[in-house]
């Protein structure tokens, strides 16, 4: 057997609460929202994650899907609250951990042979530097930065900078963030500054998303932008994880950046438009990019 993307990181239960008061739970987290949308897009994806014995039902729409799914368990789930202010920010309020996850859970990418081997990481605890570079030995890393740059306080989540991000740079082939982490990073609020620091940092190819759209660059090259198409927001919640997955879509497909940009603001552009993870196929994805862009990818 072997995958395309071989995913690592906690699928969750979260409960999203909303200016209204009104509430609603929902299963998250970054490898629930990537793995959903590449299956749908038509890659095969293998999910490594910890989820507890009494959780274990919220892993069932991944393997419906035809996602390989791997649980190696965990006393404790990881769940968190989210809670939307009107200004359209989020606070983040953890209520339990997962066990962390170590070098010797690597195998389970290993033997399916991964064309990438995605990381994505909740907390600072999640993955260390030996994990980054070890993976890095058996494929290309994807990192989607966010845990790195949340420590859990209590129940509380403070954003801090990550700062090992020097020596981890060198083993990421991809650097997935967003403009909120993107400052914390690098002390800029401009998504092609950032993009610029971070190439100067080290780090090759880098994907970016903000409330507006999506950027993309490899080292030295041109910043490629597209803007989401969007009538109206109602799934907010994995709009960073979708648009890693198409972007990962297009590039395991062989279409340029320039190209694979475009094509992952119109995949996140539907996924916003729906609750849940986006459920498109890639004949989907281009129709409504044809539609709304005028140009094909």
């Amino acid at each position: 057997m072997s995958v395309d993307v071989c995913a690592y990181g906690y699928v969750t239960r979260e409960w999203e609460v909303f200016p209204d008061g009104t509430s609603r739970e929902i299963t998250a987290g970054p490898p629930y929202f990537l793995a959903a949308a590449l299956a749908s897009l038509g890659d095969r994806v293998r999910v490594v994650t910890r989820v507890s014995r009494e959780d274990e039902h919220i892993l069932d729409e991944l393997r419906r899907l035809g996602v390989d799914v791997v649980n190696l368990g965990t006393m404790r789930s990881m769940k968190s609250r989210i809670i939307y202010r009107e200004s359209g920010e989020r606070e983040l309020e953890v209520l339990s951990l997962a066990r962390p996850f170590g070098l010797q859970d690597l195998d389970f990418c290993i033997r399916v042979s991964p064309r990438y081997i995605y990381l994505g990481p909740l907390t600072t605890q999640d993955f260390d530097l030996d994990f980054i570079r070890r993976a890095r030995s058996r494929a290309q890393v994807v990192l989607d930065v966010q845990g790195f740059t949340r420590k859990v306080v209590g129940r509380r989540v403070v954003y801090v900078d990550w700062v090992w991000k020097l020596d981890a740079a060198p083993y990421v082939s991809i650097l997935k963030l967003d403009d909120r982490e993107g400052e914390l990073l690098t002390g800029s609020r401009e998504p092609e500054e950032i993009v610029s620091r971070l190439h100067e940092m080290g780090f090759g190819e880098v994907l970016l998303t903000t409330s507006w759209g999506v950027y993309a660059s490899l080292r030295n090259r041109h910043i490629y932008r597209a803007p989401y198409r969007v009538r109206r927001v109602v799934g907010r919640t994995g709009r960073g994880d979708t648009a890693t997955a198409a972007y990962l879509h297009a590039r395991l497909r062989g279409w340029e950046p320039a190209r694979a940009v475009v094509f992952a603001a119109a995949a996140t552009s539907l996924k916003l438009m729906e609750v849940g993870p986006l459920k498109k196929s890639e004949a989907e994805v281009l129709r409504f990019l044809e539609e709304e862009y005028s140009q094909g990818p």
